[in-house]
């Protein structure tokens, strides 16, 4: 088996104790992520602070549940749980879950556990059901506060026998995990587009750091980042297809690390060159802000680069691309690129709607 342990999960013998949540778990849980960051510099991608300790107000058994997101889950099999085992953990295999590697540290003395790592591949469909769950209760703290009394009462109920707990809660936790999926299956794409030289990548970089700054995990993208091979291939002198494959590959790890959206600064011709941006992020709900400015501005904003980006064929693309928006709109917002970027920031949110989507899930 996996990690040279059953992937039957035996039956648990430990008491069930809820208490009121502590704003010292969070601290808990940064300590624990970052020696284990350190211990397995190699393999580790993004380590996320899942279950009800991640959820502030929530009541919960007092145990840190910490998510690693690794590159190959099976490195987690031998160096790899050597390095966990060296930092207190006993590793547990799959322990009756496909794909995962679960980690226990618990005081040798009174078993009394302290920490759990489920540890997940890149891509692995439970670790976006553990943060869907986070995040929805995060985000609904009616359902967190009836979730919160149905443990403490299940604990009540069967303080020694914690299978039955489990089954008390099975019920509840699958619906709302129904829900929570559902809302964390959208994912907002904002493709921010105009000429070169108007400023995508300023406005679009803005827009990221403002939702992140709104409590919203965000991915940025400069669509011109992922082009760069050359030479082009033949037919495909704009490297459409290298950026839909590299966009699709790197949505999957921002995704792993939490991202609920993504912002995307790339030219887009026409409506039909929207859709493989969409087809690109599973979920995407798209919203597309067209930035323009006149066309000696956007001339002088190219100079200003440098000579790298002042030369005929940018300046030409720039002049092209300005007739082809105003002689066919693209875009179900345009901005004036001539305004301040936190102007600009302060429309394309309001315009998108992008908070009121993200952190409002449906009840």
């Amino acid at each position: 088996m996996p990690g040279g342990q059953s992937d039957v999960k035996p039956k648990d013998q430990r008491p069930v104790v809820v208490v009121d949540h502590q704003t010292t778990w969070a601290v808990q849980f940064e300590a624990e992520a970052a020696a284990i960051h350190r211990a397995l510099p190699a393999d580790v991608v993004y380590i996320h602070h899942i279950g009800s300790t991640a959820v502030p107000g929530l009541s919960a058994k007092p145990i840190i549940d910490i998510l690693p997101v690794v590159r190959d889950v099976t490195a987690l099999d031998g160096a790899g749980a050597a390095a966990l085992e060296r930092l207190g953990y006993e590793a547990r295999g799959e322990y009756g879950l496909a794909g995962r590697r679960y980690f226990v540290k618990a005081d040798a003395r009174t078993g009394t556990h302290h920490a759990h790592v489920h540890a997940y591949q890149v891509g692995h469909p439970d670790v976006g059901r553990h943060l869907a769950f986070r995040d929805y209760l995060r985000h609904q703290p009616v359902v967190a506060m009836a979730y919160g009394r149905l443990k403490a009462g299940l604990a009540a109920q069967h303080p020694q026998d914690l299978e039955a707990y489990t089954d008390g809660k099975d019920a509840f936790v699958k619906e709302q995990e129904q829900r929570a999926l559902a809302w964390w299956g959208t994912v907002p794409l904002v493709l921010v587009t105009g000429p070169v030289g108007v400023g995508k990548t300023t406005v679009a970089s803005a827009l990221a750091d403002a939702l992140v700054d709104e409590g919203v995990p965000t991915a940025f993208v400069d669509g011109d980042a992922l082009t760069e091979v050359h030479p082009a291939s033949p037919g495909d002198e704009m490297g459409e297809g290298v950026l839909l494959a590299n966009l699709e590959a790197a949505w999957g790890v921002y995704r792993a690390a939490g991202a609920r959206c993504l912002v995307l600064a790339q030219v887009v011709e026409s409506e039909a060159g929207i859709r493989p941006f969409a087809d690109a992020i599973p979920g995407a709900d798209v919203t597309v802000i067209r930035l323009d400015a006149p066309l000696d501005v956007i001339h002088q904003r190219i100079a200003q680069r440098g000579a790298g980006e002042s030369d005929p064929w940018h300046l030409e693309r720039a002049q092209a691309l300005h007739r082809l928006y105003h002689r066919t709109p693209l875009g179900h917002v345009t901005l004036d690129a001539a305004e301040p970027v936190s102007a600009l920031v302060e429309q394309a949110l309001a315009a998108t709607r992008v908070m009121e989507r993200l952190v409002t899930p449906p009840g």
